[in-house]
């Protein structure tokens, strides 16, 4: 009953603004007669509408009606607003009627009242206290309802389904049990989902998930993400971490499609299985270190880096000995007593890796003499003593005819004093190399990258050639000083000789750690191996 008188209220308003618009300003002539009786108190009124009228989105307007005189309220967003002056001490009632601006239609309505006890007063009216019952086309529908769903609030509302219950109050449109919030095709008795959203109920669509596999063939319709099950596990091969059900994870299985092959599989029996066997095939071999097809079982260097493992990470120990070589050329053998001969695994210290082989002579040579040249050292604390013996090498292949001390046969030291194997020369590394015809005026040449200030004092046996000799001698005494080293302390070294069989340029290069097939050394002290001269310690001088 309520609804009604107010809507009552409401439709007299509108036909007073209506009247109003038509025959004048609308403000009532007895306001102005109060006006001029007494005292006035001045009133701000402020509505704020609901916040279903606001998620209407349409233009609405605000009247307000107070002491016989109806007004149009200002907007803000969607806050009104009106200013006025009413008698002082004096109740009145207000009404508020919300309208849609196009055509008036009623939307709410709000009833209250002003008690004007001071002289200045603000008013606001609440959201909730609208009243929004108005249904002008008397279907049972609210206006304001009927434009939240879309239906005309002067029309009467559509039955899709003829039960009795307007579309627009029927949870379920079309009475296929599945209600409209949830029904793709609300509309329609024969569909309910779309799962691909493409416009096709999944009843009509052959392709429900739309991912260009037909649903007969698709083992998960409704899963864009997956079409296939190898395993029939009930777990797509996107996701099952074993397609083909075989115990063996994919990432793991050299064939994740075929149960038959799992990887456990040890093709050549030598107990490790083909999945981590890099040779499957050859029971000798199962690894590969530096991935050069060479197993490691025959490989020589097998993390690649250029030092054969026998030599990888060994150290020289050069012994302290007061016993000191005459530097003549003329090796014997008790002067040498007491220096090193092998590296800390046990290894010769050979002159034997063929680093230069300018016409092939000497890899498949069967004489291979440097399988027999080696190197010894000691020192005394002043100076460090080291002999090359080089063998298989006639007098009469020994050549001094070139412009290049290298390309004739040479000797040549390398030191890395601070032994930090950097990829260039420093100032603590050192490079020198020596003629084997020492009384010649080029004897000697410091590396071009090499630091200087290196003393070496140096002799060969080429002063004791003899017919039928087969070897050379070279001798050499580095002043520990001149190049900053001290015992104990750990350096990097090489030893390497150059080879002239027949005049002109050399034939071959031999070092002892370098590696085979380089001669990078005389710019890269990352290349040489590691020594270390013994403390300094009392002996006996015959020792």
């Amino acid at each position: 009953m309520y609804s009604k008188l107010l809507a009552a209220s409401a439709l007299s308003i509108v036909l007073s603004i209506q009247a109003c618009s038509s025959g004048g300003s609308g403000a009532d002539t007895r306001a102005d007669d109060d006006a001029a009786l007494g005292p006035q108190t001045e009133v701000q009124l402020t509505v704020a509408l609901p916040q279903r009228m606001q998620n209407l989105g349409i233009p609405v307007d605000v009247d307000v009606t107070v002491a016989g005189a109806t007004h149009t309220m200002a907007k803000d967003n969607f806050t009104y607003y009106m200013d006025t002056s009413l008698p002082k001490d004096r109740s009145f009632p207000v009404f508020f009627a919300v309208r849609r601006a196009s055509d008036n239609l009623i939307l709410a309505a709000a009833e209250s009242s002003i008690t004007t006890d001071a002289d200045s007063l603000a008013f606001s009216l609440p959201p909730q206290t609208f009243d929004t019952a108005f249904d002008s086309d008397s279907d049972g529908f609210s206006n304001i309802a009927e434009l939240e769903r879309g239906s005309a609030p002067l029309g009467v509302s559509e039955d899709f389904d003829g039960d009795g219950i307007a579309n627009d109050s029927d949870s379920d449109d079309d009475n296929d049990g599945v209600a409209d919030i949830y029904d793709a095709f609300p509309l329609d008795a024969n569909e309910s989902i779309d799962t691909d959203g493409d416009g096709i109920g999944n009843n009509l669509d052959y392709d429900d998930d739309n991912d260009l596999i037909v649903d007969a063939d698709d083992k998960f319709p409704l899963d864009a993400n997956e079409s296939l099950d190898l395993d029939l596990d009930g777990l797509g091969n996107s996701v099952d971490l074993d397609d083909d059900g075989d115990g063996t994870l994919d990432l793991e299985d050299p064939q994740p499609s075929d149960p038959r092959v799992t990887g456990n599989e040890d093709s050549d029996g030598d107990g490790i299985r083909d999945l981590e066997d890099a040779f499957p095939y050859n029971q000798a071999e199962h690894n590969d270190l530096d991935g050069d097809g060479i197993g490691d079982n025959e490989d020589t260097d097998d993390n690649g880096n250029g030092i054969e493992d026998s030599q990888e990470n060994a150290i020289v120990g050069i012994p302290y000995s007061l016993v000191r070589p005459t530097i003549d050329g003329a090796y014997g053998w008790s002067e040498w007593a007491g220096s090193t001969r092998s590296d800390s695994k046990g290894n010769y210290l050979s002159i034997d890796h063929l680093m230069i082989d300018v016409d092939g002579l000497f890899a498949n040579q069967s004489r291979r003499y440097y399988n027999y040249s080696y190197w010894r050292a000691k020192h005394d604390g002043t100076d460090l003593y080291i002999l090359a013996v080089i063998y298989d090498e006639p007098f009469f292949e020994i050549f001094n005819d070139s412009t290049n001390i290298w390309e004739d046969d040479t000797a040549e030291l390398y030191f890395d004093v601070g032994n930090d194997k950097a990829s260039s020369y420093g100032s603590d590394d050192y490079q020198q190399l020596f003629s084997y015809q020492n009384m010649a005026s080029n004897n000697k040449l410091v590396g071009f990258n090499s630091a200087q200030g290196m003393n070496v004092t140096y002799s060969s046996s080429a002063g004791m050639e003899m017919p039928g000799s087969t070897r050379t001698v070279y001798e050499f005494k580095v002043n520990l000083n001149s190049i900053g080293l001290r015992p104990e302390q750990r350096f990097g070294f090489d030893i390497q000789v150059n080879d002239d069989n027949n005049g002109g340029d050399r034939d071959a290069k031999w070092g002892w750690f370098a590696s085979p097939g380089t001669d990078t050394s005389w710019q890269d002290p990352s290349t040489f191996g590691t020594a270390v001269l013994a403390p300094v310690r009392a002996v006996n001088p015959g020792d």
